[in-house]
């Protein structure tokens, strides 16, 4: 396994909140807010003039709770409801979608995979379904169907960043370093304006500073990328690791002993002493 596999496998943690991040797009649908509604977004020129986003269809009342009670991770009793919901509306794309929603937040992917794969094939279609439908993959060790369910999802909304932040994290393991750039600069320019993706931003300027460092061997450019990343987003505990080891390679050993202490400290508030990942 290469550098940069092992870093993305070691990072998983990170990416979980992803779902927790995504949940004000969600709720905002159930609202039609189509200002903020993933698939609304207008055609950019980076998507062709031949290619048109899908507006997503809304979310109705019931759907909605069903979606509030995966976000609170009390996704059992949410399971219950969309299964006697999906009783009487077989082929709901939008059920299908909760249901492999409701199996991904507990990480059982093969089960959230057989319903994301279902919620693909109705109409009308649901967008949301084909991203997370490549997290699933990709969580599952399938780089090439995560890829092709990433692409898919961006045709329909060109917008999604986290979107590219997923295809920049499959550049990086295939090696493609220049891609991974384009992505990840991608991801902060669509998310950097949207106060509920602080995250997201973080996220992608980290591993920007990952794809800098291991290209050009740019350590200070890493390092602006990284101090960015912690700024926005202080519990970025491996962002802060990565900038300690940095810091410590070139030399400013009290900066890099303040990163690790802010390390140690984000750790701590993310993963505390005794505490098992979800």
């Amino acid at each position: 396994m290469n550098r940069a596999q092992t870093n993305i496998r070691t990072n998983l943690p990170l990416w979980i909140p992803r779902i927790v991040a995504l949940a004000c797009l969600f709720l905002m649908i159930s609202c039609q807010d189509d200002s903020e509604a993933p698939g609304t977004s207008k055609i950019s020129s980076r998507t062709g003039p031949n290619k048109k986003t899908i507006e997503t269809p809304p979310l109705n009342e019931t759907l909605s709770a069903h979606f509030k009670l995966i976000e609170d991770k009390r996704t059992g009793p949410a399971r219950i409801r969309i299964r006697q919901w999906l009783n009487d509306h077989p082929e709901d794309a939008r059920a299908e979608f909760l249901m492999g929603l409701s199996h991904h937040r507990d990480r059982r992917y093969a089960r959230a995979l057989t319903w994301l794969q279902d919620a693909i094939q109705h109409e009308p279609v649901y967008p949301p379904a084909w991203h997370f439908l490549g997290w699933t993959h990709y969580y599952l060790g399938n780089p090439e169907p995560a890829r092709r369910a990433f692409e898919e999802h961006l045709v329909m909304d060109p917008e999604e960043g986290d979107t590219h932040f997923g295809l920049g994290l499959l550049d990086i393991e295939a090696w493609q370093l220049d891609d991974a750039e384009r992505h990840f600069q991608l991801a902060i320019e669509l998310q950097a304006d949207l106060p509920h993706r602080v995250k997201g931003v973080s996220k992608a300027k980290a591993r920007l500073s990952e794809v800098i460092e291991i290209r050009d061997e740019n350590n200070q450019e890493a390092i602006l990328l990284l101090q960015e990343s912690v700024e926005l987003y202080p519990d970025h505990y491996e962002a802060w690791y990565r900038l300690s080891q940095l810091l410590e390679k070139e030399g400013r050993t009290e900066e890099a002993q303040l990163a690790q202490s802010s390390f140690e400290e984000a750790r701590e508030r993310m993963r505390p002493q005794g505490e098992t990942s979800e």
